[in-house]
């Protein structure tokens, strides 16, 4: 998955994040009763890389690219349990701007 290699690539070099990320505009779509879609946007102003080792935060200059939009696709597992089965983004959407 690639949320799952994003996050071993950060701790790969000693990484990790600090700082908030604001999501907001959420939206729901339900598509049959197994699955359903999602968007929303997230505000990375305020979020940054930190060096483990050092505690140094990698402040980073805010632009249009510190506002990302979030599409995902779920469905219900033979369990009832709803998964991720897939997820895009869109670094800079104009919908999710200030």
């Amino acid at each position: 998955m690639a949320a799952e290699e994003w996050v071993k690539a950060f701790a790969d070099v000693g990484w990790t994040i600090t700082g908030t990320v604001r999501y907001f505009d959420r939206q729901v779509t339900v598509r049959s009763k197994d699955s359903a879609s999602l968007t929303y946007c997230a505000d990375e102003s305020k979020g940054f890389s930190k060096v483990i080792k050092t505690n140094e935060v990698k402040g980073t200059k805010v632009t249009k690219n510190s506002y990302v939009a979030y599409g995902a696709r779920v469905e219900k597992n033979a369990d009832g349990v709803w998964e991720l089965m897939e997820i895009n983004s869109t670094r800079g959407a104009a919908k999710c701007q200030p």
